[in-house]
């Protein structure tokens, strides 16, 4: 299904209309829907790890490297993020904020393999890994959109773009985001769209937005043992 289908489906409940074309109208209500539906799947994107928009990268280690890039479609870490080593049997540990990595840089704690950190673009480990160590974590990717060659990217630009998740849900979220954005009543619409969510979600095994405390895990004891 298309996101000119889901509109369809959408104007059909909304106006009582059929919708021939999504992005290359110039109707008031076509632009107003573009914007929607862009804010819709950045949402929908965030409620959930879903399976669909998961990949997997593999940091390439030198011995000399602590800092790498984040792929061109990074979007965010899953919320039960880890990040493994090749080496050691337990995992990177997160760092809090940049005071504490600045501490760490300072007074380096006896921890294997070590913390890692995002910012600047950038994914950073400390302490520097070895050579062919080669960490990985697994992360939501930025790329929630097909066009009609099969080409991944961030947006709907067009009508035969195909969401990667669930088109029924998209179709609910342009309802009670229109009905919202017109000041009519969305409540029983925005009721149906988390009755929705909530279903898929469930059927979808990705981690759930609930982020438990598990600093302290890898910190160096018995169990940090090296592969």
């Amino acid at each position: 299904m298309t996101v000119l289908d889901c509109f369809k489906q959408a104007s059909r409940r909304l106006l009582a209309q059929d919708q021939n074309s999504l992005f290359t109208g110039s109707d008031p209500f076509q632009i107003k829907m573009q914007a929607i539906i862009s804010e819709a799947v950045l949402d929908i994107a965030q409620q959930h790890d879903w399976l669909a928009l998961t990949s997997l990268c593999t940091l390439t280690t030198d011995g000399s490297t602590a800092d790498f890039d984040l792929p061109d479609d990074y979007g965010r870490m899953l919320v039960k993020a880890d990040v493994h080593s090749s080496i050691w049997s337990i995992n990177y540990q997160e760092c809090a904020d940049l005071d504490e990595w600045t501490q760490l840089q300072r007074f380096m704690p006896s921890t294997v393999p070590g913390y890692w950190i995002i910012y600047g673009d950038q994914f950073h480990l400390i302490p520097t890994p070895r050579a062919n160590e080669n960490p990985c974590f697994w992360y939501i990717s930025s790329n929630l959109v097909k066009d009609a060659d099969g080409t991944l990217k961030p947006l709907f630009t067009a009508d035969a773009d195909t969401f990667l998740l669930d088109e029924q849900l998209l179709t609910l979220a342009m309802i009670w985001r229109w009905k919202q954005a017109e000041g009519l009543d969305y409540a029983e619409d925005m009721q149906n769209y988390e009755a929705r969510l909530s279903q898929i979600a469930a059927k979808d095994h990705g981690s759930k937005p609930i982020r438990s405390n598990r600093r302290g895990m890898n910190r160096l004891g018995i169990w940090g043992l090296r592969r």
